[in-house]
C-alpha cells in the first residue's frame, strides 16, 4: 500500500512539474497625449472665445474606460470648462475637452503649489488642469495631468 502511494505521489510530482506555469499578464502600457497644448504653456482667450483640446489615448490593451476631465484653480471665474468626454471597450480614443473664456483675468493673484508643488503661476492667468486616465478590468487605472495656464483679456 506504501509503495503504491509513493509510486501515485512520484506520477503526480512529474505531471505536474510538466504542467508550464500560467503566464502572468503584463501591466497594460497606456500614451496619453494632449495634441494641441499650446507650446508656451498659455492659452490665450478673449470673452467668449472658445478652444478645443484633443488628447489621444492609446493603449496596448483593451481598456474598459477612457476619460478626459477639466479642473481649475479658480473654478467658475476666468474661464468656464464644457463637459468632460469618455470611450468605452476600445485600445485608443481620441477625446476631446473645450474652454471658454468668461471674464478677465488680469486681476486674478499668482498661484503657488498647484496642482503639485513646484508650479508656480504668475497673476492675471487662471491656473486649469486638463486630467486623462484610462482604467482596464481589474480596477488598474493610468492617469497624466497636463497643467496649464489661461489668459483671457
Amino acid at each position: 500500500m506504501k509503495r503504491i502511494l509513493i509510486a501515485l505521489a512520484l506520477v503526480l510530482v512529474v505531471v505536474l512539474a510538466g504542467v508550464p506555469a500560467s503566464p502572468t499578464k503584463a501591466a497594460p502600457v497606456a500614451t496619453i497625449t494632449v495634441l494641441n497644448l499650446p507650446p508656451s504653456g498659455v492659452l490665450e482667450l478673449g470673452i467668449g472665445e472658445s478652444y478645443t483640446f484633443d488628447v489621444l489615448i492609446t493603449s496596448d490593451q483593451p481598456f474598459v474606460l477612457a476619460m478626459v476631465l477639466p479642473n481649475a484653480y479658480y473654478p467658475g471665474r476666468g474661464v468656464f470648462w464644457h463637459d468632460s468626454d469618455r470611450a468605452t471597450q476600445s485600445t485608443s480614443a481620441l477625446l476631446h475637452v473645450t474652454i471658454t473664456g468668461k471674464n478677465p483675468t488680469a486681476d486674478l493673484p499668482a498661484v503657488s503649489d498647484w496642482p503639485e508643488p513646484g508650479i508656480n503661476w504668475p497673476g492675471g492667468v487662471v491656473p486649469v488642469l486638463i486630467a486623462a486616465g484610462v482604467r482596464y478590468q481589474g480596477g488598474q487605472v493610468i492617469s497624466e495631468e497636463f497643467p496649464l495656464a489661461v489668459w483671457v483679456h
